[in-house]
This record gives structure tokens, sequence and C-alpha cells, in this order.
């Protein structure tokens, strides 16, 4: 099964290991799933050398190119920070760059985007210093956003001043752990720039958290669950402090079930105090949502319900799908975030795009994937 073989694959590339390929590989379906979920130089790694020659080197220009293009990211995103420092502004750095920290080859875990945390209070600093560095960005809407895209030169930044959506409020709770985890934020070198992280558990928490957040709205890579079970093994982990923060957003169960994942297929030790939970489903809708669930649009359209049901404890209406609120619309209509009144705007745009302009999407098959995942979200406990 080749869903079985990329998962295989990836647990070969973390133990430094090459794997041979089954005579009957469907070679095209495995590059297409690697591509989804942004492992492709993990997966040619471990495979490139069993692949069919002429595949093995368009493969492998393709994994080469994106290799270099993260580690030319990388150097960006750190001389950004070595800037900042020196203008004595320390941001939160999350995700990315640190989560690349336990990869024996970092590099391979590609990141679209950099993460930077700053407090509301200290943002407007920030805004600044990142416009004069020649990031190039719109004017934060502070009371409806909880962050702002910064690019130069192919490098995205994404600022935060707050960690999680706000204008969804289930999500916008789990904002109250902020303050929590900031207190225990501390200064470590990176590559010869200082930047400020979560502890280990803090940084296991969000971890848990933000992928959460994306497994209630459209889906949770398998990238994402690699981030969490090489963190988990590489760093000391407070499991009672991470469980009485995922308890808190209804978030254990799933969290049990990326454990067991990571136990599975990528070498985690299944930490004490979680009551098991079987990650069959979680597995199965990750492979098939690619990365952040964004594997099509139908999926992509499909997140109004399930979020609309995490922020509603329960069901949610069919036409919640084709009006859903406004933090949902932002997730593919981004101009949607300078004013309120944009939304009508947005939703007739997208029964537009239903009608006449996405062959590929449909409200009755985004309906239909949303009721599927519903009965996901019930079985990980996460709506009655």
């Amino acid at each position: 099964m080749t869903q079985t073989l990329l998962l295989n694959c990836i647990s070969a590339f973390l133990r430094g290991e090459r794997l041979t390929a089954p005579e009957d590989t469907d070679w095209q379906t495995l590059i297409r799933l690697a591509r989804q979920q942004k492992l492709l130089p993990m997966v040619f790694e471990a495979l490139g050398g069993a692949m069919p020659e002429e595949l093995r080197r368009a493969v492998k220009t393709e994994a080469v190119r994106e290799v270099a293009a993260q580690t030319r990211r990388t150097a960006a995103f750190l001389e950004a920070c070595r800037a900042l420092n020196k203008a004595g502004i320390y941001p939160l750095a999350v995700k990315g760059i640190v989560c690349r920290s336990v990869y024996s080859k970092p590099d391979f875990r590609v990141s679209a985007d950099e993460d930077l945390y700053i407090p509301l209070e200290e943002y407007p600093v920030f805004h600044a210093k990142m416009l004069e560095l020649g990031f190039c960005a719109e004017e934060p809407d502070y009371e409806n956003a909880h962050e702002l895209r910064y690019t130069r030169n192919g490098l995205l930044i994404e600022g935060h001043w707050e960690l999680f959506p706000r204008n969804n409020t289930a999500l916008n709770a789990m904002n109250t752990l902020t303050e929590e985890l900031l207190s225990r934020a501390e200064r470590s070198s990176a590559l010869g720039a200082e930047l400020l992280t979560l502890d280990d558990t803090g940084h296991m928490i969000f971890l848990l958290l933000h992928a959460f957040k994306h497994f209630i709205n459209s889906g949770v890579g398998i990238r994402q669950i690699c981030d969490v079970a090489l963190w988990s093994e590489a760093r000391d982990i407070d499991w009672q402090r991470v469980k009485k923060a995922v308890s808190g957003a209804r978030a254990e169960c799933f969290c049990s079930a990326v454990f067991d994942a990571g136990e599975r297929y990528f070498g985690m030790s299944f930490p004490e105090g979680f009551d098991r939970a079987d990650c069959t489903g979680l597995i199965a809708d990750a492979l098939d949502g690619g990365i952040y669930g964004a594997s099509d649009m139908n999926r992509r359209h499909s997140g109004s319900i399930t979020l609309g049901a995490f922020e509603n404890s329960g069901g949610v209406p069919a036409m919640k799908a084709l009006f859903p609120n406004r933090s949902v619309m932002e997730l593919n209509y981004p101009w949607v975030k300078s004013s309120a009144l944009l939304l009508p705007a947005a939703w007739c745009a997208r029964i537009v795009r239903y009608v006449f302009g996405e062959k590929e999407s449909s409200a009755a098959e985004s309906l239909k994937i949303g009721a599927e995942r519903l009965e996901l979200l019930k079985h990980y406990k996460i709506i009655p």
C-alpha cells in the first residue's frame, strides 16, 4: 500500500536508513503524496536509490531544490532575527526553526514560513522594524486578526500577537495559555541568532494545540505528527503539565492518538498518564488531507463544518458550510481581514466558485467530507 510505504520512508529517514521498494510500487502516487505532505526530500533520501532511473533524476532535482531553498530561507530568517536582536527586539520563535533543530538533517524538514510571536503592546515596534528591514506587509488588524504576514525575497514570516485565532471563540480560548507558556520562555542561540523560545514542555504543548487547531479545521499532516514524535524523544517533557493543558482544550484524546501514531511509525515512546487512543482514523485522515488538510478545495471548504461544530460543541447546520464565519473565510479570502463588511462579498465569491469556477470543488462534496470528519471528531471526543 502506497500510504504505508510513505510512512515507512519517513520512519527510515529518521533512523538514517535506506529502503528497498516493493515490485508493485505506485511511484507516481507515492511522489504525489510526498509532495502533498511536504516530505519529498525525506522520501527521496530514504527511497531514491530504489526509484527507476528517469524518475530518480527528476525527483532528486526537485528534492535538492527544496532543501537548497530551505537552507536559503533559514539563513535569511536568522539574518532578520539578528537585525531584530540588534534593535533590542526578541520575538518568540515557534514551530519551523525550532522543530528543525531536532532533525538530523534540519533543512530536509521544509517550512513554507517561519512564525514569531510578539506581545500586542510590543507589536508596533516589531512591525516598524520589519518594514525598515525591507519586508512587505499590510497594516496589522489588531481588532479582528491574530497575525500578519511579512515577505521578502522568498522568505515568509508570520508575526503573531496571539498564538491562536481570536475570531473563533473556542480556538481563542487557547490563548489563555499564552501567559503561562511565556512565563517559562528562555533565550537560546540558534546558528548565530539569539531567539526567545518556549521551554521544552511549553513547545510540546504548543505543537500539540497547533496540530489540534488544524485537525478541527480541515486536517493535520504527517509532518506535524512527526514533529511531535521527534520533539518528545529529544527533549525532557513534563507530561503532567502537557495533559493539564490539552485537557482544558478538549484535545486529550486527539493527543493520545498523535502519541499512538508517533509510537507506531516514528520511534516515540508513549507518555505515561495518557489513555491510549487508536491512531488509525487520524493517520488515514492525515494522509487523505495532505499537510494542514489542504489537499483540495473540497477538503478546505469542509473545514467550516468541523470548525463550526467545535465552536458550537455539537452539530452544525448545512448552511454553515455555505456561509461560514469570518475567521474561516479569511483562510481562503485574506482580503476579508480588512473589514467585516466584506464578508457577504466573500460568501458570494465562494458560491460563484462552487457553481461556476471550480470543477474540482462542490458544495455536496464538501458537505460529505465535513460529515465524515465530524464522526472523526466525535471518535476522538472533541465534540459530543
